[in-house]
């Protein structure tokens, strides 16, 4: 066959490509591909040569390729959105398109063993050009739709602008770890959502890719670059976008430091309380500077220390951090110039936001609907009243519980009424939890009674079948919320009245049996489980597994089921990671979970917005805590207390609660507000909303009548009151309790609480008088001294882990 000339020039380039080594020429699937990098690189990526997007990504290891798949629909990437590319010169593997007078390129380059994707644009007309938005579609393949295909699906864990740079990366639930990093300013990002934009109500549980927005509209976070949204006459800008695997989370910032030569920055606390100090690493290639700013607005400046080649420290002393509210970080590359930001957050006392959480429930009285959403406020109002107990607040909420559980079940045979959305099994473990906790706070038996009625109907086969699950219909609904914590809660309390009592102790066997019989069953089924909705990799149904199965084992007396359920509550948490904010240096976001459909819950389109912290983060918290008493490995133990820090920063500094925090940049949104002053009824506004707070809108959006029954849709019916599960997860897990470890390299750490040795002893004082229990994770036997009111008390405990209540 006879080749044209341009068809020769072609094939003689790509000809030279091959034998360079560094890029090949294949067919796959009938789309002809070339490939870049190779197996001495330890990577190669496959660009579709008609379109300019990559197929796949893959890093050799242990013999063999392991792919990254991209998208080849709408949102395949890298690519320009709405431009199309034509390949321009094969030998540099540049791409070219026009739209309105601008040239938009990309190129394909190797550079230190990695991927990088240089974008550019160009304003070829006379006039400056402003962009509502110029979007590069990255096109890593997020999209999670089912077991076991969703192991190799790439959730966007992570992405964030700083004023010179931008970094993030992509993981799987296998933890694969995809790193992206842009060595110029990037205007913000957006994650592709299945209904991105959509102000109707749409349920999904998707996620297609991200994308970044090299150019933007304000307003935008300050912390992103401001007034990128457009590009003078003649001016050409470029990007270049750094992508690669990296093989741990550990190893993310560090690697990211040496690719854009820009700091990178850690800290071992972005909360911290009483008597607590911080941490802070910094990675990076060059000498800093750094600053920190103070909630009342001083600057200190920060002197690091070198502790080993590309790694600085500074050690931020509680003297420093005694100001309520967040603390901006700032460190500079004298070299690069290249500037990034942390925030670090000094929180009330505990019991400070415990008593306002019940204030917040008076003001704001839950509902009982046909969703327990709407009612998970009792929660907090009735664990408040067994440490603070306040008569007037106290003894209002208790009677309106009481008449407002009557409209949606029968209390007296224990079940719930047809007109409440009864399939809902959450709804009813819930009300066995509240009854659980009302008479853990009055000693009232007629609560566990009513309890134990529910526990009944949840025990029954109406619910739990011969698996062991707990179904509604045929859906799964074991990790719908935490079903079998709740059976647990209750056995427990039961327990305590079942020693002299033989009623009692057949309850307590039965619910018991009946918690321990689900949990099994999530053991079996691992993460191939459901969720309500959407099928995906999602957030809840993998934390609340893992809680109720890392609770179990916490349980157990017998020493191998109890290191069975341990092992396979550390596998789901493993899991879940992907959908963690553990590198994110921001105290309102480090440590929370990822979930992207709630906002339907507080009347606010789209629907789809990613809301980190959310009060569900709060299952996070008991699966680490779970496993800390487990396992007594500090991680567990500064997540769970990070993660609980950034979920009580949705209570601000005044003690107004609000619903969540929404992580996405810019969100074009309609927020439902009351039509005026004093109003119960709402309307929509047009507003931007970007890495915010949304408030709760319970408080002023009440029902007509409040004696029938509301569901979603109705006047009076919000799902906001999900944010008081992490008031449940503070009292049970935090409150009155404090943490202390002493390890092999004589190293005191402490929580909730001072420690300090002296003279060969552990002294410590807890932060407030409302700690009971002082858990101490000892690697050598010492003499423990705690402060109670006035006076030092003795204990020798032993090594290990153990608990130790405070006498008083």
């Amino acid at each position: 066959m006879k080749l044209k000339r341009g068809e020769n020039i072609l094939f003689i380039r790509i000809l030279l490509l091959l034998i360079l080594g560094n890029y090949s020429f294949s067919s796959f699937a009938q789309e002809k591909m070339i490939t870049m990098g190779n197996c001495q690189m330890g990577w190669n990526a496959a660009i579709n040569r008609r379109t300019g997007c990559i197929a796949f990504y893959q890093t050799y290891s242990g013999g063999k390729w392991n792919r990254i798949d991209f998208r080849k629909d709408r949102f395949a990437g890298p690519s320009w959105q709405n431009v199309k590319l034509f390949l321009k010169d094969a030998g540099k593997l540049l791409y070219e398109g026009s739209k309105d007078s601008v040239t938009y390129r990309i190129q394909y380059l190797i550079e230190k063993k990695h991927l990088v994707v240089r974008a550019t644009m160009k304003n070829n007309s006379g006039q400056k050009v402003f962009f509502q938005k110029s979007r590069l579609i990255l096109g890593v393949n997020s999209e999670m739709r089912s077991y076991p295909e969703w192991n190799n699906r790439f959730f966007p864990t992570l992405l964030r602008c700083e004023k010179t740079h931008c970094w993030g990366y992509f993981m799987s639930p296998l933890k694969r770890i995809f790193v992206i990093g842009v060595t110029e300013p990037v205007a913000s990002y957006t994650i592709d959502y299945i209904h991105e934009g959509s102000f109707e109500w749409n349920w999904g549980h998707q996620i297609f890719t991200a994308s970044l927005d090299l150019l933007h509209e304000g307003p935008l976070p300050l912390r992103h670059p401001q007034n990128l949204d457009f590009l003078n006459s003649c001016e050409s800008k470029e990007w270049n976008i750094h992508m690669g695997e990296v093989a741990t989370l550990s190893k993310v910032k560090k690697v990211l430091s040496e690719w854009l030569g820009a700091p990178m920055i850690e800290a071992d606390r972005y909360t911290v309380g009483e008597g607590e100090h911080a941490c802070l690493i910094i990675h990076s290639v060059h000498e800093i500077g750094m600053q920190m700013t103070n909630p009342l607005g001083k600057v200190k400046i920060l002197l690091p220390r070198v502790t080993k080649s590309h790694l600085f420290r500074v050690d931020i002393p509680e003297k420093l951090l005694r100001n309520i509210g967040l603390y901006q970080i700032r460190v500079k590359d004298l070299s690069s110039g290249r500037l990034s930001e942390a925030l670090l957050y000094r929180r009330p006392l505990f019991s400070w936001y415990m008593k306002k959480a019940r204030d917040n429930v008076y003001a704001k009285r839950p509902i009982v609907s046909g969703s327990a959403e709407s009612s998970y406020g009792f929660y907090a109002a009735f664990l408040a009243r067994r440490y603070f107990p306040n008569s007037f607040e106290d003894y209002f909420l208790e009677d309106f519980f009481n008449r407002q559980v009557k409209l949606a079940f029968n209390t007296a045979k224990g079940i719930p009424l047809p007109t409440v959305s009864p399939q809902r099994v959450q709804n009813i473990t819930t009300l066995i939890g509240q009854y659980t906790a009302l008479w853990r706070a009055t000693g009232d038996t007629s609560y566990l009674v009513t309890a134990s009625k529910f526990g009944d109907y949840i025990a029954s086969s109406a619910v739990q079948k011969e698996d062991g699950s707990y179904r509604s219909g045929r859906a799964h609904y074991t990790a719908v919320i935490y079903p079998a914590k709740s059976m647990l809660e209750l056995a427990e309390a039961e327990k305590i009245l079942a020693e002299n009592d033989t009623v009692w102790h057949s309850r307590y066997k039965r619910h018991r049996q009946s918690a321990d019989y689900a949990i099994h069953d999530l053991l079996k089924r691992r993460d191939r489980i459901e969720t309500e909705g959407d099928l995906t990799f999602e957030d809840g149904m993998i934390t609340c597994s893992a809680l109720q199965l890392a609770m179990e084992g916490l349980l157990q007396q017998n020493a191998k089921k109890r290191e069975e359920y341990t092992r396979e509550a550390i596998y789901m948490m493993g899991k879940h990671t992907c959908l963690e904010q553990k590198l994110v240096p921001d105290a309102r976001m480090n440590g929370a979970t990822l979930r992207f459909w709630e906002a339907l819950d507080v009347y606010f389109s789209p629907n789809q917005v990613m809301c980190s912290p959310h009060g569900w983060t709060a299952w996070k918290v008991y699966a680490d805590y779970y496993l800390y008493l487990l396992t007594g490995k500090e991680v567990y133990l500064s997540d769970f207390m990070n993660t609980l820090g950034t979920c009580l920063q949705i209570m601000d500094k005044s003690g107004e609660l609000r619903w969540g925090f929404i992580d996405d940049p810019f969100i074009r949104a309609q927020v439902f507000v009351p039509e005026f002053l004093g109003s119960v009824k709402g309307k929509k506004v047009e507003k931007i909303v970007g890495e915010q707070y949304l408030p709760m809108i319970s408080g002023w959006f009440r029902p007509l009548n409040e004696n029938r029954i509301v569901n979603f849709g109705d006047q009076g019916g919000a799902g906001d009151n999900t944010v008081y599960e992490i008031f449940k997860a503070l009292e049970e897990c935090a409150l009155n309790k404090a943490y202390v470890i002493f390890d092999k390299r004589g190293k005191l750490s402490a929580w909730n609480c001072f420690a300090t040795i002296e003279g060969g002893k552990i002294k410590i004082i807890p932060a407030e008088t409302v700690i009971e229990l002082v858990h101490l994770n000892l690697s050598k036997g010492c003499k423990v001294e705690i402060l109670s009111g006035r006076q030092w008390i003795n204990y020798f405990p032993g090594k290990g882990l153990k608990w130790v209540k405070i006498d008083k």
